[in-house]
Parts: C-alpha cells; sequence; structure tokens
C-alpha cells in the first residue's frame, strides 16, 4: 500500500477536443472495483500493439498544417512500415467508471486519450498500450475532498508493471524501446524507471522516456538515466508540464523532492532555449467537414523551459500572426481548466510533432549505437 501521493497522479487529460469532463463529486467514498490483475499474454489485454487494434491508434490521424500567415497545406499521416524501435506508452487518467480503479474495457475517453496522445508515434516506432487498472476520474474528484483516505496506488502500477516484463520477454527481442506517459502516466513510468531500468539490464534498451505533466520530479530523481541534452542524446529522459507563458497561477506541476532542481526538458530543444512548437489540435468545430480531424500549427507556437520559484515549465508562447488571437482563445478552452494546473491537458499535444522528430533522431542515434 502506498499513500495517496497527491492529486498530480490522477490529473486527466482532456479529450483532444474539448475540456475535461469533471462531474459532480461523490458523496460517498467510490467502490473500489474489479482489480483483477490483466493476463498480457491476452491481446484483449492491450489497446494497441502489433497485429491489435480496434481502430483507437489507427483512426484518421490527417491534418491540415496552418502557418502564422493562414496558408493551409494537407498534412496527411503516415504510420512507418517497418519502425526500427518500439514505443511503450501509458496513458493518464480519463476513465469515467464510477469506481476508483477502471475496468478492463477501455470507455471513449480512454480512446480518445489514446488516439490523441499516442496513435501519431506511429510513426516513428511500433507501439504498445497495455490496458491498465487507471485510477479514475470518480478518484480525482473523491481525492480533492476533504478527509480522504488513502488510496492504493500500487494497482495501477502492478498492471504495467506486468504488461512491461511480459513486453520485454515476449515482443522487444533486443530493440531499442521509448517511454512514453502522461500525468497518472508518467508518475507511473517515473516508478518503472527508476525500479526497472534505472541501472539495470533494460536500460541499455531505453532510447528516452518521455515524462509529460510531471510532478515532484527533479534532475536527480533517477540515479543513471539523465536529462537529455541534445537531440542525439539517448537512453535520457525528457520531462516538461505546459502553461502559458507569464501564467500568474501556475502553482501546480513541475515541483521537484526537497533538495532537488526541478527538470524540465523541451522537446522542441533538449539544448535549451525558445524553439518552434509543432502542436496537433482537433479542428475548429466550425471547420468545413471535409477537413481532417487534426490541425498542425506551423510558426504560431514557442515553447522554452523556465525555472523559477515555484519550479520549473515550459512556457507557451503564441507567436504574432493571422489567428493569434483564436488560438490564444482555444489553448485557454482546451486547457485544464483550473487554475493552477495551466495546459496540463494538452502537454502532449501541444509538442507532439517534436516528439516525433526527435524521437526518430534518438532512435537513429541508439541503432548507430548499438553497430
Amino acid at each position: 500500500m502506498r499513500p495517496w501521493f497527491g492529486l498530480a497522479a490522477l490529473i486527466a487529460a482532456a479529450p483532444i477536443a474539448a475540456q475535461p469532463v469533471y462531474g459532480p463529486t461523490p458523496a460517498s467514498q467510490p467502490e473500489r472495483g474489479d482489480t483483477t490483475p490483466a493476463d498480457y499474454a491476452d491481446t484483449k489485454a492491450w489497446m494497441c500493439r502489433p497485429g491489435v487494434d480496434d481502430g483507437t491508434c489507427s483512426a484518421n490521424l490527417d491534418a491540415l498544417a496552418v502557418d502564422a500567415d493562414g496558408r493551409k497545406t494537407p498534412a496527411p499521416y503516415a504510420a512507418a512500415k517497418d519502425p526500427p524501435i518500439d514505443c511503450f506508452y501509458v496513458y493518464p487518467t480519463t476513465s469515467l467508471d464510477k469506481t476508483i480503479y477502471s475496468d478492463l474495457i477501455p470507455d471513449a475517453q480512454e480512446k480518445r486519450a489514446v488516439h490523441g496522445q499516442a496513435a501519431r508515434l506511429g510513426a516513428a516506432c511500433r507501439l504498445f498500450v497495455p490496458i491498465y487498472h487507471s485510477l479514475t476520474m470518480t478518484a480525482l474528484l473523491w481525492g480533492m475532498s476533504s478527509n480522504t483516505p488513502a488510496i492504493d496506488t500500487d494497482i495501477p502500477y502492478r498492471d504495467v508493471l506486468a504488461a512491461w516484463r511480459f513486453y520485454l520477454a515476449h515482443d522487444n527481442k533486443g530493440r531499442g524501446v521509448v517511454l512514453v506517459g502522461h500525468s497518472q502516466g508518467a508518475m507511473i513510468l517515473k516508478r518503472l524507471l527508476a525500479e526497472e531500468v534505472d541501472g539495470k539490464p533494460a536500460q541499455k534498451l531505453l532510447v528516452a522516456a518521455y515524462l509529460a505533466g510531471n510532478v515532484d520530479l527533479g534532475t536527480a530523481t533517477l540515479k543513471r538515466i539523465k536529462p537529455c541534452a541534445a537531440p542525439g542524446d539517448t537512453g535520457c529522459l525528457v520531462a516538461w508540464s505546459s502553461y502559458r507563458e507569464g501564467d500568474p497561477n501556475r502553482r501546480f506541476f513541475g515541483s521537484a523532492p526537497t533538495g532537488m532542481s526541478p527538470l524540465c526538458v523541451n522537446p522542441a530543444a533538449p539544448a535549451g532555449g525558445r524553439a518552434p512548437i509543432k502542436a496537433y489540435l482537433s479542428k475548429p468545430s466550425l471547420a468545413p467537414a471535409s477537413d481532417p480531424p487534426y490541425v498542425e500549427t506551423i510558426g504560431q507556437l514557442s515553447a522554452e523551459c523556465t525555472v523559477d520559484a515555484q519550479g520549473a515549465m515550459l512556457g507557451i508562447r503564441i507567436e504574432p500572426g493571422r489567428y493569434a488571437d483564436l488560438l490564444g482563445l482555444a489553448l485557454d478552452r482546451m486547457g485544464s481548466g483550473r487554475a493552477g494546473w495551466g495546459l496540463h491537458s494538452l502537454d502532449i499535444s501541444l509538442v507532439q510533432g517534436n516528439m516525433i522528430d526527435l524521437i526518430g533522431t534518438q532512435g537513429a542515434a541508439w541503432l548507430a549505437k548499438r553497430k
């Protein structure tokens, strides 16, 4: 039993097209739900993996690229035909199940999170997405109420650990692997990295780890896995929490354990500094029905990691352009909707194009070192 580890582990990722669905706080402690361990030898325990996909990871990912002057260019998605590395992704809190732990039947919210955050990574890697007994939105709301008892956070970790070990034993076969998680998923992967990868045989397989929407993550959290400092670095950590530049309410994400410096590595510029970001956002509701489902922003946004007394953040700047005001309104609408949480629900969406580029560079560097 691990104690309740703060709301950070539970914060939900919004559906890519809307704000999070919070709902009412439960009047009494929710039921625990069935937490029978998943059997990852059963393909039904995976939302996506090679040869297994109910459409969540293969649905239309085409985009319309729009630059700062309003020029539009089709940006069709193409999955890699034979990617040389793998991505192991753990989704955040999205389940609307009424129990503390989700069941193993993904609901629409979970599928939307996986599609919006992970499916596009198929442009760079084979994708593995285990279904697990995640802490739910119901648990989040209950956890925000007063006098909340401790919640056993070992249950979600137990499942992801089992999936990881199954993947290593049956699928990896010496391939490089990228670990990707957001919010609850990032918290789980931080523990997995510390207990199963850092200084262990699996570390030699690590291309990189991407922990988005992190809390309590410092530069010395892991002993041997260091923050990425250049695009070609491998076996390293990329971590960030997104806020509008100058957000006066920033309080919640990007802190560090006592005695450590807070950590932020910009997926668009691991070496530091401000850089353009390539976001993938859902098309506006007023867009023609014939438009593809996503908009890729080109030259409209930039990001830079900054550190201050409140911690570290990836500061998102809206660059001057034809749609600057509308983009600002859209980001505010699609953000967390809660003061202090910033753009948490968009942590991956805002830099998804940069992530794919960086994973490609890191994968090539990892393969070169292996040779």
